[in-house]
This record gives structure tokens, sequence and C-alpha cells, in this order.
């Protein structure tokens, strides 16, 4: 048995005592018992699988590592892994620089990506995914 779907189980359970009270019935609420009586099947077959290894939902079928959280060994490995350093004496307004004239990736691979998001973030603004693709970053600056 897997425990991992008890709690779907008694979520569905406790859903479908709440049909109980209702005292009228149309096709609406036939709808919805079907749909609650289908989740509660699903769990239930779930419930019936092996367990699995690991406690990961990323990788459900990946490898094993006792010493991690939850037992998944990509995520531990990834938790384990520090962060590359940012250079020493990396000026932020060099790497903004680059990252203007060379673009992001040119920017990541001379000075590592915290680098990149640090100095992108002193300048004001943080390198979003509008930004990566060209769309206009309003100067908010001379406003005042």
């Amino acid at each position: 048995m897997n425990p991992d779907f008890l709690p779907a189980i008694g979520s569905s359970l406790r859903s479908l005592c709440g049909f109980l009270d209702r005292h009228d019935v149309d096709d609406q609420a036939l709808t919805e018992l079907a749909a609650e009586i289908e989740r509660a099947r699903t769990a239930v077959a779930g419930a019936r699988a092996t367990r699995r290894a690991n406690r990961c939902t990323q990788h459900p079928t990946g490898p094993v590592d006792p010493t991690a959280p939850n037992g998944c060994l990509f995520c531990g490995a990834a938790h384990r892994r520090p962060a590359r350093p940012i250079p020493e004496g990396v000026d932020p307004a060099t790497v903004l620089q680059l990252l203007d004239e060379h673009g992001e990736a040119a920017a990541i691979q001379t000075y590592g990506a915290q680098a990149v998001t640090r100095a992108a973030y002193l300048r004001g603004r943080s390198a979003t995914t509008e930004q990566r693709y060209g769309a206009p970053v309003p100067d908010t600056e001379g406003d005042n």
C-alpha cells in the first residue's frame, strides 16, 4: 500500500459525506457526485500501487538518496551543490556594460549568473523574461 494517497482518500470521503446533507438532487449535484467518486477511485487505485522509492514530486521514479530531505538523489545533489561564487573585485558597472553590449548569455558566461543578477538588482531592475526578449522597460528614475 502507498500511504501517500491517504490524505486524498480522506478528503474525497469527507466531500462525499457532504452530499448526504444535500436535500436537492439535480443534474448538477449528480455531476459533482460522479466527479468526486471518480477522484476517490483514482486515489484508492494510487494507494493500491507500490510506494514510490522517494517522496519527490518532480522525480517520482528517480534514484534514491537516503540523506536528501525528500529522498531524491537529483534534488539532494542540487541542494548540496554550492552556488558559483561571485568573482572578487568585479564591478557591477562592468557587468552591466557587458550585459548591455553583448547580452545576458555573454555576461553570464564571463561573470556567472550571480554576478549578473546582482548587477541587474543594483541597477534597480531584475532580469525578467520580458527584458530578455526585448520588451521595453519603462524608465521611472527621471519622473520625480
